[in-house]
């Protein structure tokens, strides 16, 4: 029992008689196994999840036998750790020396943002649980992170009815160059992340997460943002990565229901917004609202070692808007419709413990998005914009006596499409028919109509093999190598499913026949406000169906070794990657390092040199060609009719052309500092991002590569380069409590977390064109000339932030409260004025700025329950965003201080959830 107390050394007395441990059926043997090793398995047997034991270090081989209470008891006993079990879960944290290990935390303890000087953050299941929620979607949850930043206009005041997950950006990186992974297996959109107008003729909008996941499903989420691990690839930000739970070991359940809506809100709306914001017919205001939020689970295990979780949440909002633009509501009246958005997510997951060394874990994911948008004054312009879609994924992990090794196999089919509901778009001249027109009697028109079906998908499949080899040892030297493989093969499309005819030019007529004798389309007889007998379209713009595909291959390996000597800590490491769509192989080199000054955890210094490379867009080569489908046709009336036959008069050159591009990649160094101090540990880091070879978009013409034939490549063609660059440095303190804060019967949790940024303007976003930036002339800036390309960034950045979260458990009253204060410094928006000054004999733009000021907000979430049977209780939880009330500008609509409209974020907010656990 040599190696039991080897292991007793490195933790504390977890296990004692009054917790509710699962017995196991038999008496357990482990031989030669490791002490992580040990503890996996034995919560593998007994049904449990483990987290905290990475750090854990008892290299030497253990040998045991006995009931699982008393194996528990001897590789837990001496001291070095404190636990927990909550929800099935054993959890490990560590104690600071001079305390007592062997005292036990108290169910349900909250631990807010577990941080690593590293660059990771774990926010836990408790925690997830107990933060105002709202929408309750992946990226809201990171407001607490400080190297996380939102798009200015997230919180607007105008747009309280959206449910949509938030674009985010980690350490200033475009927000589309982030990694989300979830189960180990990635869920990013690259169809069209950046494409957000819902009204194009072409394409439809889209965002960076693929599955609008609920974090009711989640275990805990995972964020790296710096000194990230060779492990994860395809980003230039940071990795979000989204576990999954699993399925507790007694049946169990839980129901809720949670709603929000505009008479819980307060707006804050600028006087000279305020009417036309109140009759708006743009989803872009959206004064009337409802949402509701449905969930439902259902777990446990069918049999000692096989368990089941199955969870439905299904989300919608109603937005009511009016049916005519706010300027034509005083002249024809308001007229509500009803724009809708709706998010479902149904899950299945399966634990197989097949036996004390392999568990087979399968889920399957159905996450559809559709949200209902009609244009304002055109009648019958419904549309359907679906994203999101389906995931299918298998994880097999098998404890060896060499190594843990673990295997992902996905296929997931994501897609970003549009489905209207008519195919055509007339503008017909006002009549008796036609009646809904708004303007002078001579040229109103009466819209109508939409611009047909279009499909875009991304189906994936995806392997993943990660291996963890046990340690080994050479002189003084304890070496830990991970290695893996990535592959994954994807099939991208773009197709117009119908064929679709915009009609924009009506001309008299007196008969719909054709010369033919047959009734001619796009024809209306029915007398005009202008006095026309009938009217019939001349002309019109065919897209024809058709579309195209390709397919993608990607590579990776990557190898690290988690190296101690003593009290130092080096993690070299690389990742390859190579694909066939940028037809490039990437080498990234990443090195950490952390030295624990005294060996006990309380002082630690860390440091990192790495390089990430980013994610290539589909959208770059969904571009080209698409341009094809369109073609001009035209018609004449004749004598006794209209001419019969449509004549093509036209066909669309090509406006976009693909290239292969160098992959965009960043350069990172850090330095990091943790001291434990007084009960505290404050950590300190500094992070630098040089960003390189960033994809802009420019005309041909600004590249000097002007088209040889316009009638193939229209003269004003664009194309993508490797033109951007962006540095961004971010400096981050946090401070927590080392335990939770006994207080006259409570528990209290809190982190703080501070972060000053200096960002410069980052290159504009691929689907937007970046000829300026490309050309990058001088401007001149609050009275300075400088580069175009050197001016401050405009959006997700406030140059630093300070966030205070605290929870606190009342456990006489089942009692949880939860606040979460956010300062946000002012900043300045940079903005063209239009004024032009001479500098070096040219005359160069004049910019100013747009001061914000600096806004502290305070949500609050206050939950409840009720116990009514032994592991039954009914709850409440009640969410107050923005308890202040504060006037918060988020944007305006320019930076001339006199002109300029500013748009707020929402008010004061209350959401209700009440529900049923079991």
């Amino acid at each position: 029992m040599a190696g039991v107390r080897v292991a007793g050394r490195w933790l504390a007395s977890a296990f004692c008689v009054g917790m509710a441990l699962p017995v196991l059926a038999e008496p357990v043997k482990l031989e030669g196994v490791q002490l992580q090793q040990a503890i996996q398995r034995l919560a593998q047997m007994s049904g449990l999840q483990v987290q905290g034991i990475e750090h854990l270090t008892g290299e030497q081989r253990i040998s045991i036998e006995g009931e699982s209470k008393e194996l528990l008891n001897s590789l837990l006993g001496g001291s070095g750790a404190s636990w927990d079990i909550q929800n099935g879960v054993l959890r490990i944290y560590p104690v600071a020396p001079g305390r007592r290990a062997d005292v036990v935390q108290l169910p349900q303890t909250v631990v807010l943002g577990q941080v690593e000087p590293s660059g990771l953050m774990v926010l836990d299941r408790n925690m997830l649980a107990s933060m105002p929620a709202g929408n309750g979607d992946l990226t809201s949850a990171l407001k607490i992170h400080p190297n996380v930043q939102f798009d200015n206009a997230q919180l607007s005041s105008k747009t309280p009815g959206e449910i949509a997950p938030a674009n985010i950006s980690i350490n200033g990186a475009h927000f589309y160059q982030n990694a989300f992974v979830v189960d180990g297996i990635g869920f990013n959109n690259d169809i069209d992340p950046a494409h957000d107008n819902t009204a194009l003729l072409d394409s439809a909008p889209g965002r960076s997460q693929g599955l609008a996941l609920d974090i009711d499903l989640l275990e805990n989420i995972q964020v790296y943002d710096s000194n990230v691990p060779a492990s994860f690839g395809g980003f230039t930000g940071g990795v979000v990565e989204a576990n999954t739970r699993a399925p507790s070991k007694a049946f169990s359940g839980k129901v809720s229901i949670q709603t929000s809506r505009d008479s819980w809100t307060r707006y804050h709306i600028d006087k000279r917004d305020r009417e036309n914001f109140e009759n708006s017919g743009n989803a872009n205001m959206q004064p009337k609202f409802t949402k509701w939020t449905r969930r439902a689970n259902l777990e446990g295990h069918v049999t000692d070692n096989f368990g089941l979780m199955a969870s439905v949440s299904q989300k919608r909002s109603t937005i009511p808007l009016s049916f005519y633009s706010a300027n034509n509501v005083a002249q024809m009246g308001y007229q509500e419709e009803k724009q809708k958005r709706k998010i479902d997510n149904y899950f299945l997951k399966s634990v197989w413990s097949i036996n004390d060394r392999l568990v087979l874990e399968s889920s399957v994911t159905h996450a559809p998005e559709v949200n209902y948008y009609f244009a304002s004054n055109i009648m019958n312009s419904g549309v359907n914009l679906k994203s999101g879609g389906q995931q299918y994924a298998m994880k097999l992990k098998w404890d060896a006596d060499w190594a843990r090794v673990e295997q992902n196999l996905a296929y997931s089919v994501l897609e970003q499409s549009r489905d209207s509901d008519n195919d055509d778009y007339y503008t017909w001249r006002k009549s008796t028919a036609k009646d809904w027109g708004v303007g002078s009697r001579a040229t109103t028109n009466s819209l109508e109509g939409g611009y047909g079906d279009i499909e875009q998908e991304q189906k994936t499949l995806q392997y993943k093999l990660d291996i963890n080899l046990n340690p080994w040892v050479t002189g003084a030297v304890t070496h830990n190598i991970s290695t893996g493989l990535d592959a994954s093969w994807s099939k991208v499309s773009y197709e117009r499913l119908t064929e679709a005819n915009v009609y924009v030019s009506p001309a008299s007529t007196n008969t719909c026949v054709r010369v033919d004798g047959t009734a001619a389309g796009a024809c209306l007889m029915s007398p005009t406000i202008n006095g026309w007998n009938g009217q019939y379209m001349t002309s019109r713009t065919r897209y024809v169906q058709g579309g195209f595909n390709f397919t993608t291959r990607e590579l990776a390996a990557y190898v690290q070794n988690d190296m101690r000597m003593g009290n130092l800590k080096l993690r070299p490491g690389v990742r390859i990657d190579n694909d066939n769509y940028m037809g490039k192989t990437t080498i990234a080199p990443r090195l950490a390092m952390e030295y624990d000054l005294m060996g006990n955890q309380r002082t630690v210094f860390s440091a990192g040199a790495n390089r990430y490379y980013g994610r290539s867009i589909y959208a770059w080569r969904l571009q080209d060609g698409r341009n094809r489908l369109r073609f001009t046709d035209r018609r004449t009336a004749a004598s006794g009719g209209i001419n019969a036959e449509w004549t093509q008069t036209a066909h669309a050159a090509n406006n976009s052309t693909f290239n292969q591009l160098d992959v965009p990649y960043d350069d990172e160094w850090m330095l990091g500092f943790k001291q434990q101090f007084a009960e505290l540990e404050f950590a300190f880091k500094y992070v630098n991002r040089t960003g390189k070879d960033q994809v802009v978009k420019v005309r041909g013409t600004t590249l000097g590569q002007p088209s040889n034939n316009p009638d193939l490549l229209s003269s004003t063609y664009t194309t993508y380069t490797n033109a951007g660059r962006s540095r961004n440095d971010i400096y981050t303190l946090t401070v927590q409590p080392l335990r939770p804060l006994d207080f006259a019967g409570t528990q209290t949790s809190a982190l703080l977390a501070l972060d000053w940024s200096k960002s410069k303007a980052s290159s504009p976003i691929y689907s937007d064109t970046g000829d300026t930036y490309f050309d990058n002339d001088y401007i001149q800036y609050k009275g300075r000339f400088i580069h175009y390309a050197d001016r401050p960034a405009d959006n997700y950045h406030r140059p630093w932030t300070a966030r205070l979260n605290t929870t606190t458990k009342i456990e006489s009253i089942n009692l949880t409260v939860d606040n979460f204060v956010r300062y946000r410094s002012g900043y300045a928006k940079a903005g063209n004025t239009g004024k032009k000054v001479e500098y070096n004999g040219q005359l160069v733009n004049v910019w100013d700025e747009l001061e914000y000021k600096a806004v502290v907000t305070w949500d609050m979430r206050l939950g409840w329950e009720l116990p009514v049977a032994k592991n039954q209780a009914a709850f409440v939880n009640l969410d107050i965003f923005n308890v202040l009330d504060k006037q918060v500008v988020s944007a305006a609509s320019t930076t001339n201080a006199e002109t300029a409209v500013p748009t707020y974020e929402v008010g004061r907010q209350f959401w209700l959830e009440v529900g049923y656990r079991f």
